[in-house]
């Protein structure tokens, strides 16, 4: 694991944790055009992303948290950053949950696969990834949603997620089924 690790069989797409955007000789070495900060604080790192384009959400790693509305923005803007000799860099206070959610978000949009699929895939190149159960949850949740056949029936799947879905503390999760009847990993 490194400051910076390179997301296998996704070209230029990069994870890692806070520290990495201080290093600013490995962000320039892979050639890093793009950096996308899940945190629930400002990074402050305005000399480091200086001639970069940066996207942050600003987001708690809870359970309870609703990163889903930010897969489609999040894929969109990892897209954008991978077109031409561009890299993105996805970054989240340690690089392990709420970046490695949103780099399963975009894999599974991208390619199809299932949520675990997605994260064995990441886990090739930086094993600590783990998103939170929450997070794992809505990532099942998303790949119903890709999968839905139309605009209507991924609203309605959106919609009975929104009403039921888990609003606790972290402590409170329940460990062997989740709110939605899939079984946690």
């Amino acid at each position: 694991m490194g400051w910076v690790d390179q997301v296998p069989r996704a070209g230029n797409l990069y994870i890692g944790g806070l520290r990495a955007l201080f290093q600013p000789e490995v962000m320039h070495e892979s050639g890093i055009t793009h950096v996308l900060s899940i945190v629930d604080y400002d990074v402050g790192a305005r000399d480091q992303l200086q001639g970069l384009r940066h996207l942050h959400i600003d987001l708690e790693d809870l359970p309870s948290e609703n990163i889903l509305q930010h897969f489609d923005g999040a894929n969109q803007f990892i897209a954008d950053g991978l077109r031409g000799e561009g890299g993105v860099f996805v970054h989240c206070a340690m690089g392990k949950s709420r970046s490695a959610t949103l780099i399963c978000a975009y894999l599974m949009w991208r390619d199809g696969v299932t949520p675990e699929q997605a994260l064995d895939q990441l886990c090739e190149g930086r094993p600590v990834c783990q998103p939170n159960e929450g997070f794992m949850e809505q990532l099942r949740l998303y790949h119903r949603v890709l999968r839905a056949k139309d605009e209507d029936e991924k609203r309605d799947i959106v919609t009975q997620w929104e009403g039921n879905r888990f609003r606790g503390k972290a402590w409170e999760w329940v460990s062997d089924t989740s709110r939605d009847g899939s079984h946690k990993l």
